[in-house]
């Protein structure tokens, strides 16, 4: 194998690194199989929501809890996890966090109560942000400019496989097994991209400088604020509390935008947002809204209305991720060859086809036309997403790889915990809490429409970048 260019030059953050193509792919690899762990746990216990509720002995809405417990740690720490890994180095930041997340699952599936699992998918998150803050800036760091759009789609295929795979995965687990095996499947996955990465990912000696802790503390205040704000809002009891969050979420908004405008190496760079990179952050969000709903609220729609058991239910999950598996990585490679900003828009549109289609199935459909629905909804973001994510990384400068997919991450899990949020809300307004099937199933039906009118939305932000891009 050819081994790094050790010269004063590849401490430059212009400088794509010279290994072998071997080397280079074992690297990949190693990175896509955490990547690939990290968002399957982001979704696999979805399915198992009313089984966990049944078996702790906790009401629907606590149980939303175990998914959100995981969400919002990453979308707090990403920032934070971002600028460190400038500072110690993004592959060793990348060797720490995987062997985090990997002993954190093995404490979810030893958890005897809600609590102790809580505490194990906080820890998970912690790890997952470590992971998804370096990922994309070591493609960046191996791969040349000419093949990102190909690189970037196997990722956001791992990424959308492992989102959509994780209900069904986790409805063949349950099928056999019991629910702490959700979590065990995490253990040899993560130590083979442990052992991998520390083999093959090139190390580059990081540029030393004062570490924006305080940005990287304010920003974390900021969306942990809104995230528990935003579920707050679920409970009438508790509006008060969810009314003071927000205003402290705002508090910190600002408190955050000032410290970055003084520190010489902000962690979030606020001259980024502007223009397309702007728009692309934008529709990301809405589309990862309306996923996010769609992926909570769609388990307890099958199981209450539908009667579908687990595995029942996660088969209906079944063509979305065989669709991506195929489409995301063709759709990476369609954006180095044409209009990207056109193709997020076309996936947005059949997307959110999808999603209407699924709310408005009714009390009894067809089979397979949920499978359709749902197959539908997994093209539209499978030619969406690769598009997008090129569009908002080609925007950012290759000195800000870091903040950028810092920025890509966290909206992608703060439009998550979001829509995991407003399921948890519908549940607590239509009564769901007292374990009514009809009132699950009624709130699981209004939020797909919500779903819908995030998906709407990031139509015509998308609509709006490809006008400015055109122009």
């Amino acid at each position: 194998m050819v081994p790094v260019t050790e010269t004063r030059q590849l401490d430059s953050p212009e400088t794509v690194v010279s290994i072998s193509a071997i080397r280079r792919n074992l690297s990949m690899i190693a990175i896509l199989l955490a990547m690939l762990m990290a968002n399957i746990d982001a979704s696999i216990v979805n399915v198992a929501l009313p089984q966990l509720s049944r078996d702790l002995a906790v009401t629907p809405s606590a149980a939303v809890w175990v998914a959100t417990a995981f969400l919002l740690p990453v979308s707090c720490f990403i920032p934070a996890m971002s600028g460190l890994a400038d500072q110690i180095g993004r592959k060793r930041m990348f060797v720490i966090g995987t062997p985090i997340f990997t002993i954190a699952s093995l404490g979810c599936a030893l958890s005897s109560s809600l609590g102790w699992l809580i505490a194990g998918r906080v820890l998970q998150g912690v790890g997952a942000a470590m992971i998804f803050a370096v990922a994309i800036p070591l493609y960046r760091r191996f791969f040349p400019p000419a093949r990102l759009g190909a690189v970037l789609g196997l990722n956001a295929m791992v990424v959308a496989l492992g989102t959509c795979a994780g209900p069904t995965l986790g409805g063949v687990i349950l099928a056999r097994l019991d629910w702490p095996w959700l979590f065990l499947i995490n253990v040899p996955i993560g130590a083979a991209a442990t052992i991998l990465a520390s083999i093959t990912i090139p190390h580059r000696q990081p540029p030393r400088g004062n570490y924006d802790l305080k940005g990287a503390a304010w920003a974390g205040a900021a969306i942990a604020s809104f995230l528990l704000g935003i579920h707050q809002l679920a409970d009438p009891s508790t509006v008060w509390a969810a009314f003071i969050l927000l205003v402290a979420c705002a508090v910190f908004v600002v408190l955050f935008v000032r410290v970055e405008r003084q520190v010489a190496r902000p962690i979030i760079p606020l001259d980024m947002f502007v223009g397309k990179f702007s728009l692309a952050v934008l529709t990301a969000f809405w589309s990862f809204f309306g996923q996010g709903v769609a992926f909570i609220a769609l388990p307890f729609l099958f199981q209450t209305a539908f009667h579908a058991t687990p595995l029942e239910s996660a088969l209906l999950f079944t063509p979305w991720p065989l669709v991506i598996v195929f489409v995301a990585p063709l759709s990476g490679r369609l954006a180095d060859r044409y209009s990207s900003a056109k193709l997020a828009v076309i996936g947005l549109a059949i997307f959110t086809l999808g999603l209407l289609s699924l709310a408005l199935l009714g009390g009894h459909p067809p089979i397979w036309q949920v499978l359709l629905s749902t197959a539908v909804s997994g093209l539209g973001f499978a030619v969406f997403q690769s598009p997008n994510n090129r569009d908002m990384m080609s925007a950012a400068p290759m000195k800000y790889a870091s903040s950028a997919a810092g920025i890509l991450n966290v909206n992608r899990t703060l439009a998550q915990s979001a829509g995991s949020g407003a399921v948890s809300m519908a549940l607590v307004l239509a009564g769901a809490s007292a374990g009514s099937l009809a009132s699950q199933a009624q709130a699981a039906n209004g939020a797909m429409v919500v779903a819908v009118a995030g998906a709407a939305v990031a139509v015509v932000v998308s609509a709006v970048k490809l006008r400015a891009v055109s122009r």
